[in-house]
């Protein structure tokens, strides 16, 4: 028989993780992918054992086996490659038609069982649509390739695979509409692109707070209020809810930290009333890291209780209404009393990052793999690495939403997100050193790992969050000859403002550490806040100094003389001290290496990295 290079690449993956407005949406569709790409790696197993080449777990039969909640296992990426031994094209074929069908049969079975939980709520979905959508919403692409004899026979199938799935996934088929029982139905409000599944209920109807959805009256066809398709019912119900936690929380982490034991003990008791009420929802995975306070936390924020208020003391019981006041009364009164550490307590930062990460360099390492079994060890370290990332994130108090391969997905708190990038980036390259070592790649083309980190406000859409993170992912990869990969980069959505930019390479070690530093000055109040609209306003002023192209030695004395006077009257948090001279001479060295907005996006940028409360970036409630 001949030898065959199969693959199936699994999706959408806009639809199944990118449509998200709630982290629960993320979470859930970041595991139905990788279910299903478990289901068809694992018909590659058993029908050809040992061929797997990704994924490759060390124990194959155990870890492809169905898990029914998202955990800290790796994901397994939705790109699935196997070396098979087949008589033909036509059975190659056949073996990718039962991968493809275990990947729907498996995405079908979540499906059902959600299904069946708003049975038993009696709350039934809209049946006729739910049947139209549910076996459309996974697609597979699969191509596959013969392994010729020789030396090179198995580098030359895996460039003619990539080309042949390259090809297929640019062949679209499509199966002819089927009309709807009940026309103009509202389209799903996580990414409008198919009709919802759900019934019309009436304002305060208790399946739509289980499913998260905000409240609203819908109308003779479910219009009003928003609407879930039949993917959108399974993000919000699959699995358990309190596995999930929230943005907000993720937000207030650092804050809640701060408190002291008392503090922590009286804002659990205040909110804890609220979980039985269904107003809020406990958090319990991630190792119980959230102990402290295991609720989702948004209702720590002064605007979300308010809202919280005024959207129930119209329709709200009295029971509501006195658990959300004797929390707001709670959450008041700890704002005013002092931390652990001595200083005012105030309220949670409403910021928090997203970091997602990806690998640089993995082509060049694939293409050197002349054998499956190279494959094989480059995708083993893959899967390590994967199976390391819920851990290196859980000990920066953040939680992992997605690993799989090269690919991480995660929630941070502002105060560890710039650890967190940097102890992932130091765990992939370890992972991967000596697999390039022995392929004889030259140290400089060794496999790095490339962060971003999307900040943003916790009622920012997280589309538009994750959205920011792809953005900064980008913006680290950079390009191979101005910027090249290897470098972690941060995108700061302010609420009030624009969006600010930073970059540089892990290899940049005095653009990091000034980062650094200037995060460690803000923190402990040595920093004022207005030197870095201050030196805005400064480049404005001196932009006519380069306005015929490069500064000369006399433009660069005055805008660095401008700079030192600055910093010669600016005052520490409170007016207090002149800034230290060593933190003065590092922003004068700085302002000598990058344009003066560059250098006060990067000071903006390290306020908020350094922010424990809403205070630290001017936000006062």
């Amino acid at each position: 028989m001949a030898r065959y290079l199969v693959t199936l690449s699994l999706g959408p993956v806009q639809s199944l993780i990118g449509a998200a407005r709630r982290t629960r949406d993320l979470w859930c569709g970041s595991w139905l992918l990788s279910e299903a790409a478990r289901a068809a790696a694992r018909v590659l197993q058993e029908r050809h054992p040992g061929g797997l080449i990704f994924p490759c777990p060390e124990d194959p039969y155990a870890d492809l086996m169905p898990r029914d909640q998202p955990g800290d296992a790796a994901n397994v990426g939705n790109v699935v490659r196997a070396e098979v031994e087949l008589p033909d094209s036509d059975t190659a074929r056949a073996l990718c038609h039962d991968a493809r069908a275990a990947a729907v049969s498996r995405v079908t079975a979540i499906g059902e069982s959600v299904r069946q939980k708003m049975t038993k709520l009696e709350r039934p979905l809209r049946d006729d649509v739910w049947r139209a959508q549910i076996d459309d919403i996974l697609e597979a692409f699969a191509a596959w390739a013969p392994i010729q004899d020789g030396s090179d026979g198995y580098q030359h199938a895996s460039c003619r695979l990539g080309r042949a799935l390259a090809a297929r996934k640019a062949t679209r088929d499509f199966r002819p509409c089927q009309p709807l029982e009940t026309p103009a139905l509202p389209k799903s409000s996580l990414d409008g692109a198919l009709e919802t599944v759900l019934p019309n209920w009436p304002a305060g109807d208790s399946a739509r707070r289980r499913l998260g959805l905000a409240s609203g009256f819908a109308g003779a066809n479910g219009a009003g209020g928003e609407q879930l398709d039949a993917l959108g019912v399974i993000k919000r119900l699959a699995g358990d809810a309190e596995q999930f936690t929230a943005w907000p929380r993720i937000a207030a982490d650092t804050w809640i930290e701060r408190l002291g034991a008392d503090q922590q003990q009286r804002l659990r008791a205040a909110y804890a009333p609220l979980v039985d009420l269904q107003h809020a929802t406990r958090v319990r995975d991630n190792g119980g890291i959230y102990s402290a306070l295991p609720f989702d936390g948004h209702l720590l924020y002064p605007f979300r209780l308010e809202n919280a208020l005024r959207q129930h003391g119209a329709l709200g019981t009295a029971a509501e209404i006195d658990a959300l006041k004797e929390l707001q009364y709670c959450i008041e009164r700890i704002s005013k009393e002092k931390s652990s550490s001595g200083q005012s307590v105030g309220y949670p930062v409403p910021y928090a990052a997203i970091l997602k990460a990806d690998g640089d360099r993995m082509g060049q390492l694939l293409s050197r793999a002349k054998s499956a079994e190279q494959s094989q060890a480059i995708s083993r370290s893959l899967y390590q690495f994967a199976s390391r990332v819920p851990c290196i994130v859980r000990e920066h108090r953040g939680h992992a939403i997605y690993a799989g391969g090269d690919d991480v997905l995660a929630l941070v708190s502002l105060a560890r997100a710039r650890s967190c990038a940097d102890a992932l980036a130091r765990a992939f390259k370890n992972a991967l050193g000596e697999i390039a070592a022995n392929r004889a790649l030259p140290d400089d083309k060794h496999p790095t790992l490339s962060v971003g980190l999307g900040i943003g406000h916790v009622i920012e859409p997280l589309g538009a969050l994750r959205a920011r993170a792809d953005r900064a992912e980008h913006d680290a990869k950079g390009n191979a000859t101005a910027t090249p990969r290897n470098a972690l980069a941060i995108r700061l959505g302010i609420r009030s403002g624009a969006e600010l930019c930073w970059r540089a390479r892990w290899t940049d070690e005095p653009a990091i550490d000034a980062l650094d530093r200037f995060a460690t000055a803000y923190r402990t109040g040595s920093l004022p806040a207005r030197v870095a609209y201050d030196l805005r306003a400064m480049e404005r002023r001196l932009a006519w100094l380069h306005e015929d192209g490069e500064e000369d030695d006399i433009a660069r004395g005055m805008r660095s003389a401008e700079v030192e006077r600055l910093l010669n009257r600016a005052r520490g948090e409170g007016g207090g001290q002149h800034i230290a001279g060593d933190l003065r001479r590092l922003i004068g060295e700085r302002a000598k290496h990058q344009p003066l907005g560059e250098l006060a996006d990067t000071l903006i940028i390290a306020r908020w990295l350094a922010a424990r409360t809403g205070d630290d970036v001017g936000e006062r409630r």
